[in-house]
């Protein structure tokens, strides 16, 4: 099977290209100078000299974390559960209905509706779509679903020093997620 290598650190006001090096260094055991990252608007960062290594950073609550793997692109993707406002709002408009309706039934909508965009968003992420009308076609509820045409599996996990974020991973195979603190 699979692993997903998961580095996450608290970002402390450091750049996210400078966190992305030094994860892809630990990664690779090369030096982080070998990782300059080239970056077209609204894309995934990718490795100017290793396009091999892929990468998907999230931020949330001064925490950054990327997901690195060598065989394809993943998507990861981070929250805290804060207040959303709106949240009716931007279900109608960016869940898909089945979505929509877990939303509806969850013992705790708040937690569920972060929990459904973080998994979104590692969906939308692994291939490489952004955040548009197109995301209320797919239905991140499942842990195998079609997304923009593509099949993904979509994992939920925990960075073991932060229990109250979101976290979730979406890779094209079934994987194993590793997590390291650095």
């Amino acid at each position: 099977m699979t692993e997903i290598t998961v580095y996450y650190t608290e970002q402390a006001g450091r750049a996210s290209d400078l966190l992305l090096r030094e994860a892809a260094a630990r990664f690779t055991g090369l030096d982080a100078a070998a990782f300059a990252t080239v970056r077209e608007p609204g894309k995934r960062p990718v490795f100017a000299v290793h396009p091999e290594i892929r990468a998907s950073v999230s931020h949330s609550g001064g925490i950054w974390a990327a997901a690195l793997s060598r065989e394809t692109d993943v998507g990861l993707d981070i929250q805290e559960l804060v207040a959303v406002r709106r949240m009716a709002g931007i279900a109608r408009r960016f869940y898909h209905p089945a979505e929509r309706e877990v939303w509806e039934r969850a013992d705790d909508p708040a937690a569920e509706f972060v929990r459904i965009w973080c998994r979104k968003e590692a969906a939308a992420k692994q291939t490489g779509r952004g955040i548009d009308g197109s995301f209320a076609l797919f239905d991140a509820t499942r842990d195998i679903c079609e997304v923009f045409g593509e099949t993904l599996i979509l994992t939920d996990f925990c960075l073991p020093d932060f229990p109250d974020l979101f976290c979730a991973a979406a890779y094209p195979e079934p994987f194993d997620v590793r997590t390291v603190r650095f």
